[in-house]
């Protein structure tokens, strides 16, 4: 990490406060990000809803 890129420094600090990590790799296809990028790939955007959004972090499956 650049100590002398702001943007750097306050991702880092950003993780360290919330506990995750920002990552540019694709999300694990089981966790709830990666149900969510699954049904917007066959479905469109248009098509989901806070409803979704809930049964992927409870682990219910999306229905469409």
């Amino acid at each position: 990490m650049d100590m002398d890129d702001p943007q750097q420094v306050g991702i880092a600090f950003a993780e360290t406060v919330l506990g995750v990590t920002v990552s540019s790799e694709p999300p694990d296809p089981s966790s709830p990000l990666g149900r969510i990028r699954e049904f917007t790939a066959e479905y469109g955007e248009d098509a989901l809803r806070p409803e979704h959004i809930a049964a992927a972090q409870e682990g219910r499956p999306l229905l469409p």
